[in-house]
């Protein structure tokens, strides 16, 4: 079985997003209690699956590098565009965005895959933790990685 790439389009992490922790857990409820929206239309398997959540089903950043060729937007040459820098002023986790391609580009896929596995995990118990859980839902240590939560509109 090939494993399946966790680096969206955009330069997300798709492993730290908790609507694909509780999707590969089989726990969409808690997804869908943490973001207040229904179970349907919610399962994700990584922004680079057949199976992503309704939100991102028609993501521009998904559609744009690969209509031009591009496995991602580390791949073209005019990152970062005006989108991308419109689109990590959005939340906290997506702050991150040009500094994750920039990356991406110089480390590969897979080692900068294995660096956010390694990153995104509990220090304490190893469980995988997502962007916004500061600290761990399994054993209640501080997950120093995780975003303070957005306000809510």
């Amino acid at each position: 079985m090939t494993q399946q790439r966790l680096d969206a389009f955009c330069g997300l992490y798709c492993g730290a997003c908790l609507i694909y922790q509780c999707t590969q857990n089989g726990d969409l409820a808690q997804a869908a209690a943490a973001f207040g929206r229904p179970e349907e239309g919610l399962a994700c398997d990584g922004c680079r699956s057949s199976r992503v959540t309704l939100a991102c089903g028609d993501c521009w950043y998904r559609d744009c590098p690969t209509g031009k060729g591009y496995s991602s937007c580390a791949d073209c040459p005019e990152m970062p565009c005006a989108a991308l820098r419109d689109l990590r002023t959005r939340r906290p986790h997506l702050a991150e965005l040009v500094d994750n391609l920039q990356a991406l580009r110089a480390d590969g896929s897979a080692r900068w895959c294995a660096d956010q596995a390694k990153r995104w995990t509990c220090p304490s118990c190893g469980k995988p933790t997502w962007w916004y859980e500061t600290t761990c839902s399994k054993c209640g240590a501080v997950t120093p990685t995780g975003f303070p939560p957005p306000e809510r509109h």
